[in-house]
């Protein structure tokens, strides 16, 4: 009898004061579609509904009857990767990351079961317990979780994509020891359907001659246009914006595209135009919605054929050293 009293006592002591793992966050996203322009969707918006799936477990931890958890805490997973890229939902800013689809991120939120309010996981560790409408002290630890996807910089390319299994935070429960548990993103399917066009004119040269530097007098002064047509075949209900760019200085943002280095003449630019309006201001070889200085071209409103008639020109930029000029620019489509 002695024997049955010690073996029960030093039971009950052990399960009263460990610290237990009881369970993970396993959240479940549904399948998602999307179905639209490649571009429309600007890189920080939600694809779909705000928030994708939820879960919510009571009990992640045991941390005993008499030596109760003093605080918990969330961190990214080691193999977590950040976009670099940040967005705000329901006023506050989380880290998007990488989901292992190109143009796709996630964010996710938690909380201590009994929080108030959502915390946006981010890199380093975030206390999570206490928090408001939560105890000092607590024989158990539960958290809330949410996730959504993201559009990142990459436009969309139609396609039925799959996310693997990904491995997104550790929850930490301390008392006089810690323990961890695993938030886990089930995988789910995300099926895009984007819309856009097809660039038949994948480069062109213009020959502009022998030009008399006599003619440019003043800096800012144009020599006779040289001419050449880009053509594309688009979808239907497709904005077809653009923006021309300086591939020798990506980040010239003038109107004049720089001379390329295998060049013998100085002073010179090469302006270019649009159906005869310009010259063009240069932006960022970018197909993301709104990028500086794009510019419209058409909205279609069935499927067609469109040929861009584009002019182009030597701008003298001060004082001119005769030899040849040579530019090169990229004209980079998004489809809005």
């Amino acid at each position: 009898m002695k024997t049955f009293i010690f073996l029960t006592t030093f039971l009950f002591s052990v399960h009263a004061s460990a610290l237990n793992w009881v369970a993970d966050i396993v959240i479940s996203p549904a399948p998602m579609t999307y179905s639209g322009p490649a571009n429309s969707i600007v890189p920080g918006n939600i694809i779909g509904t705000s928030w994708s799936a939820t879960a919510n477990v009571q009990e992640v931890f045991w941390c005993g009857l008499v030596v109760w958890c003093t605080k918990g805490t969330m961190e990214p997973s080691s193999g977590t990767v950040s976009t670099g890229m940040n967005v705000t939902v329901d006023g506050k800013s989380y880290t998007i990351f990488e989901s292992g689809i190109p143009g796709i991120g996630y964010i996710i939120g938690l909380k201590d079961f009994n929080g108030n309010a959502y915390v946006p996981l981010q890199s380093g560790v975030t206390q999570t317990y206490p928090a408001d409408g939560t105890n000092d002290l607590a024989q158990n630890l539960g958290w809330s979780g949410k996730v959504t996807f993201i559009k990142t910089g990459q436009p969309l390319v139609s396609g039925v994509y799959v996310t693997p299994s990904i491995d997104a935070a550790m929850l930490t429960a301390y008392n006089n020891e810690t323990k961890t548990a695993r938030v886990i993103i089930n995988p789910t399917t995300i099926s895009v359907t984007a819309t856009g066009c097809v660039v038949i004119t994948k480069s062109a040269n213009v020959n502009l001659g022998d030009v008399d530097i006599r003619q440019l007098t003043t800096v800012g002064s144009m020599a006779a246009a040289g001419a050449f047509n880009v053509t594309l075949d688009c979808d239907a209900n497709i904005s077809l914006n653009a923006v021309l760019s300086d591939q020798t200085h990506p980040s010239n943002d003038s109107n004049a595209v720089s001379l390329t280095s295998d060049s013998t003449a100085g002073a010179l630019g090469v302006a270019f135009y649009y159906n005869g309006s310009g010259p063009i201001q240069l932006g960022k070889d970018s197909s993301v919605a709104g990028t500086t200085n794009q510019f419209h071209i058409t909205t279609t409103t069935s499927a067609q054929s469109i040929t861009m008639p584009f002019q182009v020109r030597y701008i003298r930029m001060g004082d001119i050293t005769p030899g040849t000029a040579n530019a090169l620019a990229g004209l980079t489509f998004s489809y809005q």
